[in-house]
């Protein structure tokens, strides 16, 4: 009877020369780890938000300086008070409003160019 031998077996014990890590988006990892790129993203965020805030603040000094001028061409003490107690918040609520809406598009346009950012395998 002809046996053959068996194949003999060997015990791998070095380290393994690559290391599969599980796959983080480069674009978050770059947010999260500050790094130039990461923080230019958020710079440019920070600058649409800035910029918006600035807008609204800009309108809202314009409304509040205008009505003293206003009020000294009406002359009349109860359309004063109508102006100061009603139609002055339907006017912040719509500034409001749009701060809102503008500040969610900022961050979800800031969201899209992160993710294509991640989508193109990198920025």
């Amino acid at each position: 009877m002809s046996a053959e031998p068996a194949p003999r077996r060997e015990t791998v014990t070095g380290e393994p020369r690559r290391v599969h890590r599980p796959q983080r988006p480069h674009t978050r990892w770059e947010i999260d780890e500050q790094t130039t790129l990461g923080a230019a993203y958020v710079r440019s965020l920070m600058r649409g938000q800035l910029r918006t805030g600035l807008a609204v603040f800009a309108v809202l000094v314009l409304l509040l300086a205008t009505l003293p001028l206003f009020f000294g061409a009406l002359g009349c003490a109860t359309v004063v008070w109508a102006v100061l107690g009603f139609a002055a918040y339907p006017v912040l609520v719509l500034l409001a409003w749009w701060y809102v809406r503008r500040a969610e598009r900022n961050e979800s346009d800031f969201a899209r160019l992160v993710e294509g950012a991640e989508h193109r395998g990198g920025p």
